[in-house]
């Protein structure tokens, strides 16, 4: 063991050590107690996770495959606890094809929201279950446009004389906030799992997002904002990812093409046909508004270490031939742009839905 492993792995064993001894001591605390203790135990765990990927360079091959596992399986051991310990509280939400709109209808008694959509999508109905305390959840889906953004809702008059307002109310995954101010306390987690033929946009300014786990999603096209945590990818195919983060692990996936920033080296394990590109930048989002992204998720815009991947399965000195960068032919950053101008193209749509409400309120 090289001196560089041997003193990480000096301060390493016994973090993880006594991270099983607190997740075995999770079945004694008090129940009022348990979600705190995992909260901690999750940001520990990703503390020693990080330690690690700062070190992958410099420690063995070894070491790393050791102390990769270790996390692993520490956290792991944490989701199985966490669902054990801790019930799920459940709410729903729609999607933007399944949510269903009366603003348009005329009815100034109406309390429903109009979604940032059109009236066309509203057919059919579709639900999952979103645990609001973990994360933010899109599940189950096929073949719809799933987003992250506001709903128009329609308030009752204070008095009997008075028109209908209008007020803009905040929905984070399906389920309202009382204010952004409010949301942007803290930063959510996002899971998008068992999604096929969906396209997914992340990007917004209504709440910092931390870590993305992605898993099971098959020729999706997912776009997300830089964020301040992870990009966790599991068991995916076929797909298109552009995402800025501060880390980027992914696993048992095959045929991705990702457009990534990311500060650190990302990794892959037990994957193939893993293709790179960097983040498109300003050829995806105006100049300004980046930056403001970059900021709140507190990234360097200028650090991006896209192209210098680590294959846990390839430990030799040549290139893995798991993964490789996209030349400038195969880039399709059109397929990110469509996704993102489904909803930008939205805002006519608004602006005209709350005037003519407005005009039956006044009539």
């Amino acid at each position: 063991m090289s001196e560089i492993s041997r003193d990480f792995r000096a301060s390493f064993d016994p973090a993880k050590q006594k991270i099983e001894l607190e997740l075995a001591e999770l079945d004694n605390l008090p129940a009022s107690q348990i979600r705190a203790a995992t909260d901690i135990l999750v940001q520990r765990i990703h503390v020693l996770e990080k330690s690690v990927t700062d070190k992958i360079t410099v420690l063995s091959p070894f070491d790393t495959r050791i102390c990769v596992e270790a996390v692993k399986t520490l956290s792991e051991k944490l989701s199985q606890q966490r669902a054990k310990l801790i019930p799920k509280p459940k709410f729903t939400f729609k999607s933007r094809k399944a949510l269903a709109t009366s603003a348009l209808s005329g009815s100034p008694s109406s309390s429903s929201t109009l979604p940032v959509s059109s009236a066309k999508n509203n057919a059919g109905a579709a639900d999952a279950s979103v645990d609001q305390s973990l994360f933010m959840k899109f599940e189950n889906r096929t073949g719809e446009h799933l987003f992250i953004g506001t709903l128009l809702v329609s308030l009752p008059p204070p008095a009997s004389d008075s028109p209908m307002a209008m007020e803009q109310d905040i929905y984070l995954g399906g389920v309202p906030v009382p204010s952004a101010a409010a949301a942007k306390a803290t930063a959510k987690d996002v899971a998008l799992t068992n999604l096929t033929d969906c396209t997914v946009n992340l990007v917004h300014e209504i709440i910092p997002l931390g870590a993305i786990h992605i898993k099971s999603l098959k020729r999706c096209v997912l776009v997300i904002p830089p964020v301040a945590g992870s990009i966790l990818l599991h068991d995916c195919e076929g797909c298109v990812i552009v995402g800025a983060c501060q880390q980027s692990r992914m696993h048992t996936s095959t045929d991705m093409d990702i457009y990534l920033h990311v500060t650190s080296d990302p990794i892959i394990e037990d994957c193939t046909d893993m293709r790179f590109a960097p983040y498109p930048y300003h050829d995806l989002l105006p100049t300004e508004y980046l930056n403001r992204l970059f900021a709140a998720a507190n990234l360097s815009p200028d650090v991006n270490y896209y192209s210098r991947v680590k294959d846990f399965n390839w430990l030799r000195q040549q290139i893995s031939p798991n993964w490789r960068l996209l030349q400038p032919h195969e880039l399709r950053l059109e397929v990110a742009q469509a996704v993102l101008m489904r909803d930008l193209s939205q805002d006519a749509t608004i602006e005209a839905a709350t005037t003519v409400q407005r005009h039956v309120a006044d009539a």
